[in-house]
């Protein structure tokens, strides 16, 4: 692994993760957030850990530093990053000076995203890219992700292998406003059924 320059505020870039986090687990269900954030640090990346450790997604969270083309931990890094990294690293290469991305795993999220992408329009487009795959030189790839992607373009989200949605910005901020930008495109796609007669009977005002 060829030497890795880190940005000399790294500790304060692993507290912005974690903190992000603790705003997508507040985002999702209780007891289904299962996601992580990423943020460039110099050259590196910083990425939390989830549940994959063992660990409880809502309150043990880490975050690691690792290398930006290979996504394994820099030298001292006791904890393992996601298996979503190989993704979040092709799009941390197409974001020029930096940035933020997120992902999600979450059931209601993810039906939301499919629900964009099949309806795609010019405020929010959704790039579905196909699970990752070992490449000759035995590194995780993510399919035509890094081919196809153009974030200067229309895509607002990538929904990888229908089970994971990704957003991005240029702060963790940014990243997480664009994934509730995907949630309420969907939401209107398919808006919540009204409360039938007998619900109505049922309540007391």
């Amino acid at each position: 692994m060829k030497p890795v320059r880190v940005h000399e505020e790294v500790e304060r870039h692993r507290e912005l993760v974690l903190l992000a986090c603790r705003s997508l687990d507040r985002s999702e269900p209780p007891g289904r957030a299962s996601g992580c954030v990423s943020i460039r640090s110099g050259e590196a990346v910083v990425i939390s850990t989830g549940e994959e450790d063992g660990e409880s997604p809502r309150t043990d969270r880490n975050a690691v530093l690792i290398d930006p083309e290979e996504g394994l931990p820099l030298l001292g890094e006791l904890a393992w990053p996601p298996p979503e990294t190989p993704a979040h690293l092709a799009i941390h290469r197409q974001l020029p000076g930096g940035g933020a991305v997120i992902h999600t795993r979450e059931p209601a999220t993810v039906a939301l995203t499919e629900a964009v992408g099949a309806a795609p329009s010019a405020d929010a487009t959704v790039l579905t890219v196909a699970p990752g795959r070992r490449s000759a030189s035995e590194r995780e790839d993510v399919a035509d992700l890094a081919r196809l992607i153009d974030l200067s373009g229309p895509v607002t989200a990538v929904l990888l292998a229908g089970s994971a949605v990704f957003t991005w910005g240029r702060s963790p901020e940014e990243a997480l406003s664009g994934l509730e930008r995907i949630r309420e495109f969907g939401r209107a796609l398919h808006p919540a059924p009204a409360a039938g007669p007998e619900e109505a009977e049922g309540k007391t005002w």
